[in-house]
Protein backbone atom coordinates (compact mmCIF):
# COMPACT_ATOMS: atom_id res chain seq x y z
CA UNK A 1 0.00 0.00 0.00
CA UNK A 2 1.35 3.36 -0.45
CA UNK A 3 2.83 4.86 2.39
CA UNK A 4 0.92 8.19 1.82
CA UNK A 5 -1.98 6.61 2.36
CA UNK A 6 -4.28 4.44 4.99
CA UNK A 7 -6.97 2.28 5.21
CA UNK A 8 -10.06 3.30 6.94
CA UNK A 9 -9.28 0.18 9.56
CA UNK A 10 -5.49 1.70 9.86
CA UNK A 11 -6.29 5.33 10.40
CA UNK A 12 -8.99 3.90 12.79
CA UNK A 13 -6.59 2.09 14.99
CA UNK A 14 -3.95 5.17 14.80
CA UNK A 15 -6.89 7.62 16.21
CA UNK A 16 -8.12 5.04 18.74
CA UNK A 17 -11.34 5.15 17.17
CA UNK A 18 -14.17 3.18 15.50
CA UNK A 19 -14.31 2.89 12.06
CA UNK A 20 -17.37 4.51 11.92
CA UNK A 21 -16.00 7.46 13.41
CA UNK A 22 -13.42 8.12 10.62
CA UNK A 23 -16.07 7.74 8.03
CA UNK A 24 -17.77 10.65 10.01
CA UNK A 25 -14.85 12.44 10.43
CA UNK A 26 -13.83 12.16 6.36
CA UNK A 27 -17.83 13.55 5.73
CA UNK A 28 -17.21 16.06 8.05
CA UNK A 29 -13.83 17.46 5.64
CA UNK A 30 -11.63 16.75 9.67
CA UNK A 31 -10.08 13.64 7.35
CA UNK A 32 -8.95 13.89 3.30
CA UNK A 33 -10.27 10.83 1.51
CA UNK A 34 -10.60 9.29 -1.35
CA UNK A 35 -11.98 5.90 -3.17
CA UNK A 36 -9.87 3.83 -5.06
CA UNK A 37 -11.31 2.10 -8.59
CA UNK A 38 -12.20 -0.70 -6.27
CA UNK A 39 -14.43 0.72 -4.09
CA UNK A 40 -12.15 0.93 -1.02
CA UNK A 41 -11.38 4.38 0.68
CA UNK A 42 -8.15 5.72 1.46
CA UNK A 43 -7.13 8.25 4.15
CA UNK A 44 -4.46 10.91 3.32
CA UNK A 45 -1.30 10.14 5.75
CA UNK A 46 -1.00 13.81 6.19
CA UNK A 47 -4.54 14.57 7.45
CA UNK A 48 -4.79 11.90 10.02
CA UNK A 49 -0.79 13.34 10.91
CA UNK A 50 -2.65 16.05 11.76
CA UNK A 51 -5.72 15.07 13.77
CA UNK A 52 -2.95 13.22 15.59
CA UNK A 53 -1.52 16.53 16.35
CA UNK A 54 -4.44 18.09 17.35
CA UNK A 55 -5.46 15.68 19.78
CA UNK A 56 -1.43 15.94 21.65
CA UNK A 57 -2.34 19.30 21.49
CA UNK A 58 1.18 20.18 19.67
CA UNK A 59 2.84 19.21 16.95
CA UNK A 60 5.91 16.04 16.36
CA UNK A 61 4.76 13.66 18.67
CA UNK A 62 2.73 10.79 17.39
CA UNK A 63 0.49 8.49 19.94
CA UNK A 64 -2.40 6.10 19.21
CA UNK A 65 -3.79 7.06 22.25
CA UNK A 66 -5.19 10.93 23.69
CA UNK A 67 -3.04 12.33 26.65
CA UNK A 68 -4.84 12.60 29.82
CA UNK A 69 -7.72 15.75 29.18
CA UNK A 70 -5.96 18.80 30.72
CA UNK A 71 -9.06 19.76 32.67
CA UNK A 72 -10.61 17.70 35.54
CA UNK A 73 -9.01 14.48 36.12
CA UNK A 74 -10.46 11.16 35.44
CA UNK A 75 -12.84 9.39 38.02
CA UNK A 76 -10.76 6.71 39.95
CA UNK A 77 -13.23 4.08 39.32
CA UNK A 78 -15.75 5.42 41.03
CA UNK A 79 -19.38 6.73 39.09
CA UNK A 80 -18.33 10.16 37.82
CA UNK A 81 -19.85 12.12 34.78
CA UNK A 82 -17.49 12.73 31.33
CA UNK A 83 -18.64 16.33 29.85
CA UNK A 84 -17.30 17.53 26.70
CA UNK A 85 -18.13 22.00 26.45
CA UNK A 86 -17.34 23.11 22.89
CA UNK A 87 -17.10 27.04 23.67
CA UNK A 88 -14.72 29.14 21.72
CA UNK A 89 -15.14 31.78 24.70
CA UNK A 90 -12.43 31.55 27.39
CA UNK A 91 -14.39 33.65 30.18
CA UNK A 92 -17.47 31.83 29.59
CA UNK A 93 -15.42 27.97 29.64
CA UNK A 94 -13.93 29.51 32.98
CA UNK A 95 -17.10 29.65 34.32
CA UNK A 96 -18.54 26.55 33.34
CA UNK A 97 -15.54 25.18 35.13
CA UNK A 98 -15.96 26.76 38.09
CA UNK A 99 -19.43 26.13 38.22
CA UNK A 100 -19.06 22.78 37.88
CA UNK A 101 -16.52 22.68 41.06
CA UNK A 102 -19.44 22.78 43.39
CA UNK A 103 -21.17 19.80 41.77
CA UNK A 104 -22.20 17.67 44.88
CA UNK A 105 -20.90 14.48 42.43
CA UNK A 106 -17.39 13.75 40.53
CA UNK A 107 -17.55 15.10 36.52
CA UNK A 108 -14.69 14.09 34.29
CA UNK A 109 -14.46 17.38 32.31
CA UNK A 110 -13.10 18.14 29.00
CA UNK A 111 -13.13 21.63 27.15
CA UNK A 112 -12.04 22.55 23.74
CA UNK A 113 -12.06 26.52 21.48
CA UNK A 114 -13.43 24.53 17.83
CA UNK A 115 -15.29 22.27 16.63
CA UNK A 116 -12.87 20.57 14.86
CA UNK A 117 -11.06 19.47 18.18
CA UNK A 118 -14.47 19.23 19.87
CA UNK A 119 -15.27 16.65 16.77
CA UNK A 120 -12.11 14.33 17.57
CA UNK A 121 -13.09 14.54 21.20
CA UNK A 122 -16.47 13.02 21.41
CA UNK A 123 -15.07 10.55 19.24
CA UNK A 124 -12.25 9.42 22.44
CA UNK A 125 -14.05 11.32 25.57
CA UNK A 126 -17.27 9.13 25.10
CA UNK A 127 -19.10 12.37 26.84
CA UNK A 128 -21.94 11.58 28.50
CA UNK A 129 -22.95 15.14 28.16
CA UNK A 130 -21.91 17.65 25.51
CA UNK A 131 -22.35 20.77 25.84
CA UNK A 132 -21.63 23.03 22.40
CA UNK A 133 -22.30 26.44 20.78
CA UNK A 134 -23.05 27.05 17.60
CA UNK A 135 -20.93 29.60 16.14
CA UNK A 136 -17.42 27.82 16.51
CA UNK A 137 -13.94 28.08 14.28
CA UNK A 138 -12.82 25.95 12.12
CA UNK A 139 -15.76 23.79 12.07
CA UNK A 140 -19.19 25.07 13.31
CA UNK A 141 -21.66 23.57 15.79
CA UNK A 142 -24.24 22.94 13.21
CA UNK A 143 -21.48 20.37 10.94
CA UNK A 144 -19.99 18.89 14.05
CA UNK A 145 -23.23 17.70 15.46
CA UNK A 146 -23.99 16.45 12.37
CA UNK A 147 -21.23 14.44 11.87
CA UNK A 148 -21.74 13.19 15.36
CA UNK A 149 -25.26 12.36 14.38
CA UNK A 150 -24.72 8.31 13.72
CA UNK A 151 -21.47 8.11 15.91
CA UNK A 152 -21.89 4.80 18.35
CA UNK A 153 -19.47 7.13 20.50
CA UNK A 154 -22.23 9.12 21.25
CA UNK A 155 -25.44 7.52 20.90
CA UNK A 156 -26.12 7.87 24.59
CA UNK A 157 -25.11 11.34 24.61
CA UNK A 158 -26.96 14.00 26.01
CA UNK A 159 -26.50 17.05 24.14
CA UNK A 160 -27.01 21.08 25.35
CA UNK A 161 -27.01 23.51 22.22
CA UNK A 162 -26.03 26.63 24.65
CA UNK A 163 -26.24 29.57 21.41
CA UNK A 164 -27.06 33.13 21.05
CA UNK A 165 -28.42 32.71 18.09
CA UNK A 166 -32.40 32.57 18.02
CA UNK A 167 -34.39 29.36 16.75
CA UNK A 168 -35.29 30.91 13.79
CA UNK A 169 -32.01 31.68 12.58
CA UNK A 170 -31.15 28.03 13.87
CA UNK A 171 -34.20 26.11 11.71
CA UNK A 172 -32.77 28.52 8.57
CA UNK A 173 -29.26 26.72 8.92
CA UNK A 174 -30.29 23.34 8.91
CA UNK A 175 -31.78 23.00 12.80
CA UNK A 176 -30.52 20.82 14.96
CA UNK A 177 -30.28 16.64 15.50
CA UNK A 178 -33.40 15.44 17.38
CA UNK A 179 -31.40 14.53 20.31
CA UNK A 180 -30.12 18.22 20.80
CA UNK A 181 -32.11 20.72 23.37
CA UNK A 182 -31.17 23.73 22.58
CA UNK A 183 -30.78 26.61 25.36
CA UNK A 184 -30.41 30.24 25.39
CA UNK A 185 -27.21 31.89 25.56
CA UNK A 186 -26.09 32.98 28.63
CA UNK A 187 -27.67 29.83 30.27
CA UNK A 188 -28.30 30.50 33.46
CA UNK A 189 -25.71 28.73 35.86
CA UNK A 190 -28.31 27.19 38.38
CA UNK A 191 -30.24 25.66 35.08
CA UNK A 192 -26.58 24.36 33.79
CA UNK A 193 -26.35 22.52 37.07
CA UNK A 194 -29.55 21.41 37.24
CA UNK A 195 -29.03 19.68 34.17
CA UNK A 196 -25.99 17.97 34.66
CA UNK A 197 -27.42 16.87 38.42
CA UNK A 198 -30.14 15.18 36.20
CA UNK A 199 -27.94 13.77 33.78
CA UNK A 200 -25.96 12.41 36.82
CA UNK A 201 -29.05 11.01 38.76
CA UNK A 202 -30.62 9.56 35.13
CA UNK A 203 -27.06 7.49 34.76
CA UNK A 204 -25.98 6.41 38.13
CA UNK A 205 -29.39 6.51 40.26
CA UNK A 206 -31.73 5.37 37.92
CA UNK A 207 -35.85 5.36 40.14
Amino acid sequence: MNDAVYSTRQAADLLGVSVRTVQLWVEAGTLKAWKTQGGHRRIDRASVQAVLQERQGHTGVQAAEPPPPPDAPACSGEPCLRVLVVEDDPDLLAIYRMAMEHLPFPIELRCEQDGLKGLIAAGNFHPDVLIVDLNLPKLDGFAMLKALADARETEHTQIYVISALSAADIHARGGLPSNATALSKPIPIALLLQLLSEAFHAQYLPS
